[in-house]
């Protein structure tokens, strides 16, 4: 009884944020970055008269659901930090296929560096972050060259991926039909098939109690990372869900863990190469 109590305040909440979110910042929305009414993209802006760091965040959903309007909040909250922050719409199983939902976000991406001075942004320091299986999205856009490529970009344009609590192995997963999208698919599809070479920066982070995508796949991509040049940053955050995490991004969830911070400091830090 108190937990489904809780869950209906945790929505409320939820739903509250992301109202207030046009009210709080400037927002464009429903920006195409493709043709076709799947690929629009909402852009959050702060006030600022700078050029300002890039956030492209890729909301989760299992592959299957999940839309822009549903992390509004996670806009809101990082304008006002001073980022300008695009969250792309994209294509979803079964009707659409992993390497459809990759092409969507990759053409997001490059249209967002592309694009990124004409709504505030700076081009060089466009971090791409997600939650779940848009963790998974970003993680291979970075780490598998393929995808941006094919929209016109590269992994060498990004300052860095930002993942929170990302699949990055099909061995993370607990759900049956989670593990049902990749049944048969190429190994390839996997981030952690991709964990060599170059690559830009990453963050890395889960939560301990999550029991939808275990934190033992960050982990085992963080260790496979470690052996290059540019190791990433990790954070385990005790206490912490799957659905907490990305809640955690914004006030009031901030309080339970420094997720919005950290992910903050490496954004706001990130530069591509000269």
């Amino acid at each position: 009884m108190l937990a489904t109590l809780f869950d209906k305040l945790v929505g409320a909440t939820l739903v509250v944020l992301n109202l207030l979110a046009p009210v709080e910042v400037h927002v464009d929305t429903n920006r195409a970055y493709a043709a076709g009414s799947e690929h629009q993209a909402d852009i959050y802006r702060p006030n600022s008269s700078v050029p300002s760091p890039v956030l492209v965040f890729l909301y989760g959903g299992g592959w299957r659901s999940g839309s822009k309007a549903d992390v509004a909040y996670v806009g809101a909250a990082f304008a006002r930090r001073g980022f300008v922050v695009v969250i792309p719409e994209y294509r979803h199983f079964p009707a659409a296929s992993l390497s459809d939902i990759l092409a969507d976000n990759a053409a997001a991406v490059a249209w967002a560096i592309g694009h990124a001075s004409e709504f505030g942004g700076d081009p060089r320091r466009v971090v791409v972050a997600g939650h779940s299986s848009g963790a998974w999205a970003a993680a291979m856009l970075g780490l598998d060259a393929t995808w941006l490529e094919r929209a016109g970009s590269s992994p060498e344009d990004l300052a860095g991926i930002v993942g929170l609590a990302g699949p990055y192995a099909t061995s993370a997963l607990t759900d049956p039909l989670d593990k049902q999208v990749f049944a048969g698919a190429d190994p390839a599809m996997q981030p952690i098939n991709h964990a060599v070479g170059r690559h830009p920066a990453l963050l890395l982070l889960s939560g301990a109690e999550d029991q939808d995508v275990r934190p033992t796949g960050t982990v085992a991509l963080a260790n496979r990372l470690q052996a290059g040049d540019e190791p990433p940053q990790t954070h385990i955050y005790p206490g912490l869900g799957h659905g907490q995490i990305v809640r955690s991004l914004s006030f009031p969830f901030s309080v339970q863990a420094p997720t919005a911070d950290d992910v903050a400091r490496f954004a706001a830090g990130a530069h591509t190469a000269p």
